[in-house]
């Protein structure tokens, strides 16, 4: 007799990255993301340029 076991396991990030907004320049990602660690709003952050706008992201 012949069986198989399936197993699917989904891997979930312990810290996913949340899009906290989007800028115009770099400074002002940069300036809003230092101020969100300043005041406690997220642990860590990074600006990342894309189709010629700055997305902030953040953890939580």
């Amino acid at each position: 007799m012949l069986s198989g076991l399936a197993v699917t396991a989904t891997a979930v990030p312990a810290h996913a990255d949340t899009l906290r907004n989007v800028y115009y320049s770099s400074s002002d990602c940069y300036r809003y993301g230092d101020y969100g660690v300043q005041n406690h709003l997220w642990t860590w952050y990074h600006c990342d340029y894309q189709y010629n706008f700055w997305f902030l992201y953040s953890v939580p």
